[in-house]
């Protein structure tokens, strides 16, 4: 991680960069990072508005789709989109909403092409 002060004045703020190359890479980070939210969203240590607004949001979405993303990384992404409607409306549906979505997520994992391990990694120094 890497320190940044910020342009407004107010101090200092750890920023960890991510970045993955190739549309297949960006696709398999996108979906480990959603899976591991969903992990975080069904163990109760984070909250569905917080999921929603951290990472299921339109923008992920819409990167998605200029991607042409997997349509399985689409369709999951679009449920967890849901996923804080379904906390507030029916929340007894809510473990079974953040299944499917894993399950989703999974499968377009497997299908897409395996990942090389001679690639960049994700984890990288600031610019």
């Amino acid at each position: 991680m890497s320190e940044h002060h910020l342009p407004d004045g107010s101090g200092s703020q750890e920023i960890l960069w991510l970045r993955a190359k190739g549309g297949d890479e960006v696709q398999r980070l996108a979906a480990v990072t959603a899976l591991g939210m969903c992990r975080a969203l069904a163990t109760g240590a984070i909250g569905p508005a917080a999921a929603c607004h951290r990472l299921f949001g339109p923008a992920l979405l819409a990167r998605l789709d200029q991607l042409d993303a997997h349509p399985a990384l689409r369709h999951a992404i679009h449920m967890a989109t849901e996923l804080e409607d379904v906390a507030d409306l029916i929340p007894d549906k809510l473990a079974s909403a953040i299944a499917d979505v894993e399950a989703e997520l999974l499968k377009a994992l497997t299908d897409l092409a395996p990942s090389d391990l001679a690639g960049e990694k994700w984890l990288v120094r600031a610019p």
